[in-house]
């Protein structure tokens, strides 16, 4: 039962917000045509001067005459006379001895008019087409031949059917020029490119001729709306719309009843709202027969009543025109689609199939309900799946993706208007554009308007239009182009034969000859005045494509001949090489834009502060103009002048230096521009344009709507004498379509220009250059991997930024903190893959009212080497002109406390240089007995301060939380050091060996021992090679290396070299060597006569300059200078840790990442978090404990959470840890799986969570627990309260997807895209727990606060782990025996205790190859050979024993040095056998361990 239009109407009104937010195909259905009592249509005589004289009618007859030899004109003939500029219009014009030829023509309506007019050379063999008359003889008999030599030419023509449509393209005009004489085809003339003079002497004759519409009589009124769909929602341009339809109106046409209608007429159009938003109109407009009764009125006008044709002397016996045959009467109508999204070719497939509906058959499904299927029910293409291929009836429509992501949608048609203009008119109208002059477009095929018209403005890209733009212009808004300013408009040409030509400043382009007019513009504008080699390349590019353009279509033209019927997958091959085509025109064209507009961004004028004058927003104030013209060629500098004072480039510069729309698309035109160097062609050759139109294949397909049924369930027929004037609502099944239709469109993804929503999401083009900076990077260096991961990484928490200043009792604390964060990425030098972090904090810092801080962060992107985009540039603008700056005294004490950061930040950083200096030389004074007695403590102590170090913070720390302000810096040396300078040690047995674990006390007998031990190990040959080869004469440079590297590591030779050297290193030891910025492997800098840390202390000075002196000119002078010795010393690193490669070789070992590794090793930056403490005099927690509170249906705690990311490889069974999962991801965004180090098999590894209550803290773990408050429950809030998911709880333990950053940042961009403060609700844990914990876990392992860790309980301790002991059920690791476990905290194991001590003697030993040995031993076979039964990975039962036994005084840098030194040292029979997972970690595998924070074991 189809329900009642009211019921539809209501119950669409209800649904209409859920509709709302998908993105359709289009936006209404509108019908027009003329309604009864129609207005007249009158001509606007007063702006556009109408023609005096009725329209010509067509020609129906041409003949040629010889004058001199006594020939006259035909009765009724007209004769050509004259030239367009006063010559004789003789064909022979300037030819000897030859008469004089003259060509006539004949006017009327007697019979079928001519539709072409030809040359035909017999001496060139031409023989004349099928359907075309030869001008034989002329009319006295005489042959016709035009041509004054031997060879024959004549004229011929093409006469149209005596059944043809009346509004066929006829001829109406024809003239003679003499090329010779500088003349050219008039305007809207096509030139018939054959000369007709032949002779050795002569002018060049050529005929020209014009064609139009053929002319019937006919009444003009209106047109007005007919009917739309949907009915109910408003739209403001529907009163525009008939206009557009029927740019001619709404008409009565008088024909001949045996003329055949007609064809139907495809056009289209471009509508703009009052937001500047572009709807774009597919039209087909018909003719069906005129129902109504004229009137007595109407009849007059028509004028029906024929005249007596008059009598011809030439072929006029086919007259057609009988006064006794009936006449009938037509009107058009037109139906019309209007969406935001150009499908002009779809929609006009679809347009014509529910027209034949109207005129043809009996149907089982109505023309509504065709209507309604394709705007609800047809998914929209999307970049996923591109394709959309819509079934109706026995045609199949294709709908293909519009990439919009580096280029605005637009209706361009560049192979067509190419392929009508021609390089050098493309070009021109361009230039035309870009100078705004006034431009008019026409043709006799209205479909070309709108394509040429978009192309044109499509080609300024980056530039927009911003004067009256009318592609298809209708006759009431002619007026335009007479108006005194710039426009973009099309009009039909059948304008010219209605009004009077437009003003002499206005350049016309004739689409269908391929012509330009003559104006004055073209007088002074020539495409010389264009930058000369930019606009050579262009037209180069343009002339290329346009001799493959023809060839394309020759090709299609000869497989459309040979094919009967053409396959849906031809059809698309034709049409992605047309649109492969259209791409190169439009990268020709982006080329010369970036080209023009290189290094414009240079003289841009950011706002540093407050804009108390006016005109500070201006563009002369926002832009460097005259910097600007003075860099630009000067052989081009006209036209530079004209283009700066267009209202497009000023409004570039002002959407350049502010929030748009187009922000996006700007900062895309940045990237092409350092793609281009004008200066190198070669940079023209790669292309800036994405070639493939989409990397996916998916193809979706629609099937057509079912048969609609009535109530006693047969199916119900529909037939149709016309189009209907007006659709019936209850055939659209609205009611049906709303319950149903809930898939099928995909959510609009289209962002706000404004607010946090543009600052938080990527662009398409920075996604796209993120992942194509970071594969670029891994093809020259595997180690850039772990750069990669820490950037992304970061960059999550900056995404969570919003909600925790939501959330946040302190605004500005917040903000501060999110500074030192960027302060931390910046000293780590990872590289900015984009620019979300640093315009994410601009943003807050301008809505929380820190103009100040918004200004440092730009100084910091300026530091790092980053110019902000135009999507940052915009933001950054609008963040310092939103803020209130301060003023009078707080801006005083701002000033006074950024001179009183520069002092403690140089004071901090001398100071520490100089304990570094002091100490170096007190400790080459020492020997290894005072190191002995120093180090003799009980353990008491060491846990004591072990755990007061770890667990609790250090003496400053906890002295600096209660600071009412506080500067951070680099961390100074330890105050602890000055009150017990005693090195602290783990005591384990009262032997000498327990108080050096890997030897290092031994240092009078090091070198001894390493002699001997070598000789042990090298075979005499070996040996023999290397005494014959020690007087080589490298063998000075040999010694002089290694000494170097002794005195590079000079803590070899002191006790100093113990505590670096062994993997049991005193965490207050730590304190000292590593706290500040130095990992135990960078501790060779401190060697070094200029420190690292002046680096450092160079960088924090250069950063409060910036924030105190603002003059431009003083500041680059100090920012170059400090630039060149930062440089300089990072140098001097590279040189003095170049020679720190590792003695032995793996094989496969890349000599290129080794060097690279070792220069990793020696930034102290970069791997700032392996020390175990961030960069910061503040723990983490001290910034998050009393502006954060918990929910309160949260336990209190205290709660143990412990997540780890060990998984099980599916194919190998081996436990794969987090570094090795992080070195197995790749560089993809949409890419779950990691990839098995040891058997290359992808697989999706899982982040184990286990929940526990604990009621002592843990003694000693790298991760500080967290206290929160509870929340106070207001009532109002209750989005923090309410969570109707269920509770983890305490003891429970769950598992997740573990992610890499990459996939887990695109993740939580679809989820903030839709609502930014999403992440402020506790029930995220829950509704989205595989974001929430890979979040927490990166957090926790980057020592970053976050507020999600309040939603588990108020006192929660949560820890990164690398063990989850469950997961051994075969190969059970060492630790697992240590008898201190036998509480019950771990499984039971099967492996002897006894091997357990010895691996623990062996560390204390120094001897990593002894605990090696014993691993070995005891898991050797010898039943069927000595072979090895399966184990657990070596390198992981040694590295889990030691951390085990020795905690966080685990040197693990060190250990896998001393891992791989001794590996290589087994016997070759022995590595045969060895497993893969025995082998050392590769670099990058320790590199994505050394970036983060360290693990604890379980």
């Amino acid at each position: 039962e189809i329900p009642f239009n009211s019921n539809i109407l209501e119950y669409a009104k209800r649904e209409k917000v859920k509709m709302a937010d998908r993105r359709r195909l289009f936006e209404y259905f509108v019908s027009v045509g003329l309604e009864e009592g129609a207005e007249d249509l009158s001509l606007s005589a007063q702006e556009c001067g109408c023609r005096n004289t009725a329209p010509s009618a067509p020609i129906t007859d041409i003949c040629v005459i010889f004058p001199g030899l006594g020939e006259t004109v035909p009765e009724g003939f007209e004769c050509i006379e004259s030239t367009p500029l006063g010559y004789p219009a003789d064909l022979n014009h300037g030819s000897l001895r030859t008469p004089s030829v003259f060509v006539c023509f004949r006017r009327g309506y007697h019979k079928p008019p001519l539709v072409d007019i030809g040359v035909l050379d017999e001496g060139r063999g031409e023989k004349p087409m099928l359907d075309s008359n030869i001008l034989l003889t002329t009319p006295f008999g005489r042959p016709a031949n035009v041509n004054n030599a031997s060879q024959g030419v004549y004229l011929t023509y093409r006469r149209a059917q005596p059944n043809s449509a009346p509004s066929q393209l006829v001829v109406t005009h024809i003239c003679v020029i003499l090329s010779n004489k500088g003349e050219t085809p008039p305007h809207t003339y096509y030139k018939i490119p054959k000369n007709l003079n032949k002779g050795m002497v002569g002018s060049d004759v050529y005929m020209c001729y014009k064609k139009s519409q053929g002319s019937s009589k006919r009444l003009a009124y209106k047109p007005t709306v007919l009917d739309r769909f949907p009915a109910d929602e408003e739209f403001p341009l529907a009163q525009n719309i008939p206009m557009f339809c029927l740019p001619m109106g709404a008409l009565i046409e008088c024909w001949p009843a045996k003329c055949q209608p007609p064809e139907k007429c495809f056009s289209t159009f471009v509508l703009t709202d009052q937001d500047g938003s572009k709807f774009y109109g597919a039209c087909v407009t018909f003719y069906e027969q005129y129902k109504g009764k004229l009137s007595d009125e109407q009849l007059e006008k028509l004028d029906i009543t024929p005249l007596p044709s008059a009598r011809g002397t030439v072929d006029d016996s086919s007259s057609t025109n009988d006064p006794a045959e009936q006449m009938s009467f037509h009107s058009n109508i037109s139906i019309c689609i209007i969406s935001r999204y150009p499908f002009f070719t779809a929609f006009k497939r679809f347009l014509f199939y529910i027209h034949r509906m109207s005129i043809s058959g009996v149907h089982s499904v109505p023309i509504e309900r065709y209507i309604s299927h394709l705007m609800y029910e047809v998914s929209f293409p999307s970049p996923r799946c591109p394709r959309v291929l819509v079934q109706l009836g026995n045609e199949t429509i294709s709908l293909e993706s519009h990439d919009d992501s580096q280029l605005p949608l637009s209706g361009a048609a560049l192979f067509d208007t190419l392929k009508c203009l021609g390089a050098d008119n493309l070009m021109y109208l361009m230039l035309l554009a870009l100078l705004e002059q006034k431009i008019l477009v026409h043709s006799l095929r209205p479909w070309l308007l709108t394509a040429v018209c978009e192309s044109a403005c499509a080609l300024m890209f980056p530039f927009h239009w911003q004067c009256p733009y009318i592609p298809q212009c209708p006759l009431s808004l002619a007026g335009v182009l007479h108006a005194p300013l710039p426009f973009i408009a099309g009009v039909d040409s059948r304008y010219f034969d209605l009004y009077e030509d437009p003003p002499s400043d206005v350049t016309c382009f004739d689409l269908d000859t391929s012509t330009v007019s003559f104006s004055s513009v073209r007088q002074t504008l020539k495409l010389n005045i264009l930058p000369k080699r930019a606009s050579r390349q262009l037209k180069n590019n343009l002339e290329r494509l346009h001799r493959r353009l023809y060839q394309e279509e020759f090709n299609v033209i000869t497989l459309r001949k040979n094919m009967d019927f053409m396959p849906l997958d031809v059809d698309y091959q034709i049409q992605r090489k047309k649109r492969m085509l259209e791409v190169s025109v439009q990268d020709a064209f982006l080329k010369f834009m970036a080209s023009v507009m290189h290094g414009y961004t240079a003289y841009l004028r950011p706002i540093r502060s407050a804009p108390r004058r006016v005109g500070a927003t201006d563009t002369g104030s926002l832009f460097d103009l005259d910097a600007f013209l003075r860099s630009r060629d000067k052989s081009s500098i006209e036209f530079f002048k004209r283009f700066s004072e267009t209202q497009s480039f000023n409004r570039f510069i002002e959407e350049r230096s502010f929030v748009s729309d187009k922000n996006a698309y700007n900062a895309f035109f940045d990237d092409c521009i350092a793609k281009i160097n004008p200066a190198d062609e070669r940079t023209f050759e790669t292309s800036l344009l994405d070639v493939e139109l989409s990397t996916s294949s998916q193809t979706e397909f629609t099937p057509p709507p079912e048969p609609m049924v009535d109530a006693d369930g047969n199916e119900m027929h529909f037939q149709y004498e016309q189009f209907p004037r007006h659709l019936n609502p209850a055939l659209f099944q609205l009611d049906t379509l709303i319950r149903t239709c809930k898939r099928g469109f995909d959510v609009n993804t289209e962002r706000n220009s404004d607010g946090i929503g543009s600052a938080l999401l990527r662009t398409k083009q920075e996604t796209r250059n993120a992942v194509e900076s970071a594969v670029h990077a891994l093809e020259h260096s595997q180690l850039s991997w772990p750069k990669t991961l820490l950037f992304y990484a970061y960059s999550l928490w900056f995404m969570l930024l919003p909600s925790l200043l939501h959330v946040a009792k302190s605004k500005v604390k917040a903000l501060k903190l999110a500074f030192q964060i960027l302060d931390r990425i910046e000293q780590s030098g990872v590289p900015a893959l984009d620019q979300v972090c640093y315009r994410i904090l601009i943003q807050l810092c301008g809505d929380f009212g820190q103009p100040l801080l918004a200004v440092k962060v730009l100084q910091a992107m300026q530091r790092n080497g980053l110019e902000q985009n135009a999507v940052t540039y915009g933001i950054y603008h609008q963040a310092v002109l939103k803020a209130s700056w301060p003023i009078g005294n707080r801006l005083t004490a701002v000033k006074a406390w950024n001179r009183l950061a520069i002092v403690v930040r140089a004071a901090a950083q001398f100071k520490m240089n100089l304990l570094i200096t002091k100490r170096k030389h007190s400790l080459q004074n020492s020997d290894t007995a005072s190191a002995m007695d120093s180090s003799s403590l009980n353990e008491k102590t060491v846990e004591g301060s072990e755990s007061r170090e770890v667990a609790d913070g250090s003496i400053e720390d906890e002295e600096l939380e209660s600071a009412p302000f506080v500067i951070s810096v680099h961390p100074l040396e330890p105050r602890i050091e000055e009150q017990n300078p005693q090195i602290v040690v783990e005591k384990e047995t009262e032997d000498e060996a327990a108080l050096d674990p890997l030897g290092a006390l031994r240092a009078t007998n090091d070198e001894h021992v390493n002699e001997q031990h070598k000789k042990e190990l090298m075979s005499p040959s070996r040996a023999r090679f290397i005494r014959e080869h020690s007087a080589s004469p490298f063998a000075h440079e040999v010694i002089n290396s290694e000494s170097a590297n002794v005195k590079r590591n000079e803590k070899s030779t002191s006790w100093l070299k113990g505590l670096t050297n062994s993997p049991i290193v005193s965490k207050i030891m730590r304190s000292h060597t590593t706290d500040n910025f130095e990992s135990s492997c960078d501790s060779a800098d401190a060697s070094l006569t200029i420190s690292p840390s002046l680096s450092s202390l160079v960088t924090q000075v250069k950063k409060g300059y910036d924030d105190v002196i603002l003059s431009s000119n003083f500041s680059s002078r100090l920012r170059d200078g400090v630039h060149s010795l930062v440089n300089e010393v990072r140098s001097l690193n590279r040189a003095y840790n170049k020679g720190a490669t590792e003695n032995g070789h793996l094989p496969g070992r890349d000599d290129n990442d080794e060097l690279l590794f070792q220069e990793m090793l020696a930034d102290e930056a970069l791997f700032q978090l392996d020390s175990g403490a961030p960069c910061s005099l503040l723990p983490s927690e001290w910034w998050l404990s009393d502006q954060v509170h918990s929910p309160a249906h949260v336990p209190e705690g205290p709660v143990d959470v412990s997540i780890s990311s060990a998984s099980v490889c599916p194919n190998c069974r081996t436990v794969i840890y987090d570094e090795e999962l992080m070195a197995g991801w790749a560089v993809d965004e949409s890419n779950l799986n990691t990839s098995c180090v040891f058997c290359e098999f992808t697989f999706v590894p899982s982040l184990t969570v286990k929940i526990r209550a604990r009621s002592t803290p843990l003694s000693s773990s790298w991760y500080f627990p967290s206290s929160f408050e509870a929340a106070v429950d207001s009532g109002t809030n209750s989005e923090e309260h309410l969570d109707d998911s269920p509770s983890d709880g305490v003891n429970t333990q769950l598992s997740v997807p573990f992610v890499s950053p990459l996939v887990l940042r695109r993740e939580l961009e679809n989820l903030l895209s839709s609502e930014y403060l999403s992440p402020i609700n506790a029930s995220l844990r829950h509704s989205h727990p595989i974001i929430f914990w890979n979040v927490v876990y990166y957090s926790r392992r980057l020592s970053l606060p976050t507020h999600l860790c309040s939603w588990i309980a108020r006192c929660v301790h949560v820890r990164c782990v690398y063990d989850v002991p469950e997961m051994h059920t075969t190969c059970t690791p060492l630790y697992f025996a240590n008898p201190s476990h036998h509480d019950g905290s771990l499984p039971t194991s099967d492996r002897p205790l006894a091997v357990w001590q010895h691996v623990i003697d062996s560390l204390q030993q120094s001897s990593v190859l002894r605990a090696l040995q014993g691993l070995l031993t005891e898991n050797r076979r010898v039943a069927d050979g000595v072979k090895l039964r399966p184990h657990f990975p070596l390198f992981r039962d040694i590295q889990f024993t030691a951390l085990d036994r020795f905690g966080s005084a685990v040197d693990r840098e060190q250990l896998d040095v001393q891992y791989r030194v001794d590996f290589e040292h087994l016997p070759p029979r022995i590595l045969s056998m060895l497993p893969v997972q025995d082998y050392p970690p590769r670099n990058v595998t320790r590199a994505c361990r050394k970036i983060f924070l360290p693990l604890d074991l379980v």
